[in-house]
């Protein structure tokens, strides 16, 4: 009958109490570990800056602040830019951010600290463009678009578009004019209008719901908000890059792929010095946003959850 193996060998009885001492010594350790109450996180996170992003922020902190009641969270949503320049001035611990951070706003930054912000990615979502439910328009391009929006025409458009019967619209719609609504938007005006300038009778409002209101109500309205704005009495545009393309809508595919021509990435900025860790507060808002949990919250509220 042959020895069973159990993977080591011992090789005096000294060898052997020895062993069995250092096992005892790690379950023990190991059982105080898990017994040791966790010491609570407290203290304090200012939050600032898009306002694309500060409705799914207010979500959460409401869970994260059930899990850590000791740590008070403020959200302002000013817009991207006053964003980090409270991150600059240390009004802020974390910058919302909708679109990347202008050199110049790097370059301030980087005077006041010597290193670069740090950029974290939390989820995704699109610039979707909305009409009324009572206009049959399903698709438009991005030539179309900065013909409505524009009047710079430097993605290849030649003339203004004012009425919904030059989009190809029929019935009541066709002969009225088109109302344009949005947002102070760097990344509609860079992708739909090629960084042209808006007409003079664009309509910028305080936010995306502002924006979702104005088109419920009005049937002649085009405009632009988050995709997570969807909503009755409204529907989204599909987008052509240019108008023999194939148009798209916004989903969580075409979004995470970039194929939906006016895609993003929504994330913080917060000042990290190089090799330093994150104040307990910081880090432990972090890891919840990034989790299983914070992520099945981006996506019930309508963003793209990330990987």
């Amino acid at each position: 009958m042959k020895t069973p193996h159990f993977g080591f060998i011992f090789k005096s009885t000294k060898h052997l109490v020895m062993c069995f001492s250092l096992l005892s010594f790690a379950i023990t350790a190991n059982a105080v570990e898990q017994t040791q109450p966790t010491v609570p996180v407290e203290g304090r996170l200012a939050v600032t800056g898009s306002v694309a992003l500060s409705n799914l922020m207010t979500y959460w902190t409401q869970a994260f602040s059930q899990r850590n009641p000791l740590v008070m969270v403020t959200i302002a949503d000013p817009g991207g830019t006053a964003g980090i320049e409270a991150l600059i001035n240390g009004i802020a611990d974390v910058a919302l951010t909708s679109t990347p951070i202008s050199d110049k706003q790097n370059e301030a930054f980087e005077a006041r600290f010597g290193y670069a912000p740090h950029v974290i990615p939390l989820a995704m979502d699109a610039v979707a463009v909305y009409v009324n439910d009572a206009n049959p328009l399903t698709s438009i391009s991005r030539q179309e678009l900065d013909a409505v929006f524009s009047n710079t025409y430097r993605c290849g458009g030649l003339n203004a578009i004012q009425t919904w019967g030059a989009l190809g619209v029929k019935g009541n719609l066709s002969q009225q004019r088109i109302t344009v609504y949005g947002l102070t938007s760097s990344l509609f005006r860079e992708t739909a209008l090629c960084g042209g300038d808006f007409i003079k009778d664009y309509q910028a409002l305080a936010g995306p719901a502002a924006v979702v209101n104005a088109l419920i109500s009005d049937d002649a309205g085009i405009g632009f908000a988050s995709s997570s704005m969807s909503t009755a009495g409204i529907h989204m545009l599909a987008v052509a890059p240019h108008k023999n393309a194939i148009a798209v809508v916004p989903s969580t595919d075409t979004i995470r792929s970039g194929q939906y021509p006016i895609s993003r990435t929504l994330g913080i900025a917060i000042n990290q010095p190089k090799n330093q860790p994150l104040s307990p507060e910081l880090q432990a808002f972090i890891d919840f946003v990034l989790s299983p949990e914070g992520q099945s919250i981006a996506a019930k509220a309508g963003y793209v959850s990330l990987h």
